[in-house]
């Protein structure tokens, strides 16, 4: 089937919008021999495309490589804000996953694949993979194409070459998928190409989840870049086609079936960047009050991050902030709250936020619990914590029991209860 009718068929899986202008892209040059020339199928379409073929061996790879000035929108965000966060990073010195302190923005490597599977067997191959780069003045987008299987060895030499003083990978899943994927890939050509890089890596898909898994339908990056990052992709090709429409150019090498695809990929990567930024810029914003300070959800679960990472004083700081908003998530925060008080050993701290959440008749049976445990342990109440174990068992017990982990608590507290008799009647 000819080109035109094969993207005809798949045009009505591709919810197609009117095309936007693209941006300038720079003139690629290479020096191609006549033979080289004869051997790479529709060399001109590419080289419209701001791609070459640069050979290694007897093999070629496919590069493309465009530039955006700094001061490009993507979304809501200018790349340049990139330089902004990376500065405001150095000085800030509580521990973070996403910090990128004592780092330059240049030493950020933000990089994705697409791949003919989304399986981690060895029979899954990558085809195009790529990096963004911000330096002062401009975003280097740089992509690697795969014009077959028996290119493997030049596709990875010419990649990992370019890459190899690279410190740090930003990516989205990559530390699920993308980056063992190069791994495995690797092990077939090794012999041949440079060893991989260690990298530090920033998986920005971890982060997502942490903040939006609650608020939005999905995580996938689109969904992040569309209701979060304020970038509407026009025109683009869904990732579900990008194995189908590589095998069609398989067939007839014609660069036409995955310029959908580079051009996805490329989003991919830019919206990397400004993802980068959003996360970063909210971090700094959890520690401000008032108008100009992040929703209440968002912040709590920034201090769960703290809590999940060992900085118990970070999160507590921002729990409290949380607990004093008028937001439903208030209830959570002061639990988590409490909780750190009374593994810090501040008891009648603890004590107090757990009645106030009684209180307010939230996670009563949690609470009623610790409460009880304070009473006998620390107080020397007995007969209070008597009353807080009748109370979390009367609320367990006041509806069915659905559940096998609420039999298990409510015989747990059977058993509470009746050793406090015990000690009462002593």
């Amino acid at each position: 089937m000819a080109l035109k009718g094969r993207l005809s068929r798949l045009r009505k899986h591709m919810n197609l919008q009117p095309n936007e202008t693209s941006p300038p892209q720079n003139e690629v040059k290479e020096d191609l021999t006549a033979r080289q020339k004869e051997v790479v199928p529709f060399i001109d379409e590419w080289r419209n495309n701001a791609t070459v073929p640069k050979w290694f061996e007897d093999q070629y790879t496919l590069i493309r490589e465009v530039r955006y000035p700094i001061d490009t929108k993507h979304g809501i965000y200018h790349f340049s804000e990139l330089k902004t966060v990376v500065e405001k990073w150095q000085d800030y010195h509580i521990p973070h996953p996403l910090s990128s302190n004592g780092r330059e923005q240049n030493e950020l490597l933000f990089f994705d694949t697409e791949t003919t599977g989304l399986s981690s067997g060895a029979g899954n191959r990558i085809f195009l993979l790529g990096y963004g780069q911000v330096t002062d003045k401009e975003v280097i987008v740089r992509q690697y194409f795969l014009p077959g299987p028996e290119a493997e060895v030049a596709f990875y030499h010419h990649f990992l070459t370019d890459v190899n003083d690279m410190k740090n990978l930003v990516t989205y899943n990559g530390k699920a998928f993308d980056w063992p994927q190069v791994k495995t890939r690797h092990t077939f050509v090794r012999s041949q190409v440079p060893q991989l890089p260690k990298f530090g890596h920033y998986d920005l898909l971890h982060a997502a989840r942490r903040l939006w898994k609650e608020q939005l339908p999905s995580c996938k990056l689109s969904i992040v870049e569309s209701d979060v990052l304020g970038f509407t992709r026009v025109e683009d090709t869904p990732g579900y086609l990008a194995p189908m429409l590589y095998f069609d150019f398989l067939q007839e090498q014609d660069p036409g079936f995955v310029k959908g695809i580079i051009q996805h990929h490329e989003w991919d990567i830019l919206s990397l960047i400004t993802l980068y930024v959003h996360l970063s810029k909210l971090i700094f914003k959890a520690w401000e009050e008032g108008p100009s300070s992040i929703h209440p959800v968002e912040k709590y679960e920034i201090a769960r991050w703290y809590e999940y990472i060992g900085e118990k004083e970070a999160a507590k700081e921002l729990y409290e902030s949380v607990s004093h908003t008028a937001d439903p998530v208030q209830w959570k925060a002061t639990l988590a709250l409490a909780h750190i008080r009374k593994q810090r050993k501040e008891s009648e701290e603890a004590f107090l936020l757990f009645n106030k959440l009684i209180d307010h008749n939230e996670h009563v049976i949690e609470c009623a619990i610790e409460n009880s445990k304070l009473m006998e342990h620390h107080f020397k109440k007995m007969d209070q914590a008597l009353d807080y174990s009748n109370l979390a068992y009367e609320t367990l017990t006041e509806g069915l029991i659905r559940y096998e982990k609420e039999k298990k608590l409510e015989n747990e507290l059977l058993k509470r209860i009746e050793r406090l008799k015990t000690k009462l009647n002593n």
